[in-house]
């Protein structure tokens, strides 16, 4: 199974594809699922869960990217929005009790709200050790250093803000065509990451989206 567990969609507020263009972009590299994982709201989730139901080739993964009171975390296949603002370990809490996996992405980049960069001990289900974000690939080796030192599963996702930059990370997982499968082949580390750092024209029209976006709310 081929999967980018980490994508945003209009509703994290600083993205622009619609769940169904991230649907049709997914679909038409070869991906078998999907996590649209938007800030603080499972909105996009459950609009691609909707979306998906016309085809028979791509999974949705239900998720969000939680701000925690140290960073963001991933709450992978959950059945109910997490409170934004909590500790990370009350977090990881709530995410196993919403039938997740606690997944920490870009976790040593300060400026992108790295729990890790802020706190050095996590129960975490796996880590991004590939996140195509990074413009340098300090960070990304650094993860992987620390999976593979602690054997924490490691994942591989664009964090994708544009509709374009889709796949270019993705986690290869030993498992069968069903969500339930993929989150359990994940906890058990059956997973290999793949991919590339997002080109530099992407991160500059992303800059420039923001920028946008704040002058029109001004």
């Amino acid at each position: 199974m081929i999967i980018d567990p980490h994508i945003h969609s209009i509703y994290s507020g600083d993205a622009t594809g619609t769940p169904r263009e991230i649907i049709k972009k997914a679909r038409t590299i070869g991906l078998d699922a999907i996590a649209i994982a938007d800030h603080n709201t499972l909105k996009g989730s459950d609009i691609a869960l909707k979306e998906v139901k016309e085809f028979t080739d791509i999974l949705i993964i239900p998720s969000m990217e939680i701000t925690t009171a140290k960073g963001h975390m991933i709450a992978l296949g959950i059945n109910e929005e997490i409170k934004k603002n909590l500790s990370p370990e009350e977090t990881i809490l709530k995410i196993h009790e919403a039938g997740g996996l606690a997944i920490i992405p870009h976790p040593f980049v300060r400026y992108r709200n790295g729990i890790l960069s802020r706190t050095s001990k996590l129960k975490m289900d796996a880590i991004e050790t590939l996140n195509s974000r990074y413009i340098f690939g300090y960070s990304n080796w650094k993860a992987k250093k620390l999976a593979q030192r602690e054997n924490i599963p490691q994942i591989g996702a664009s964090d994708a803000h544009f509709i374009e930059a889709i796949g270019s990370c993705i986690t290869m997982v030993e498992a069968d065509f069903s969500v339930d499968s993929i989150i359990k082949s994940i906890k058990k580390g059956k997973t290999t990451p793949h991919g590339e750092r997002t080109s530099l024209t992407l991160i500059f029209k992303e800059v420039i989206n923001k920028k946008i976006k704040k002058i029109q709310e001004y």
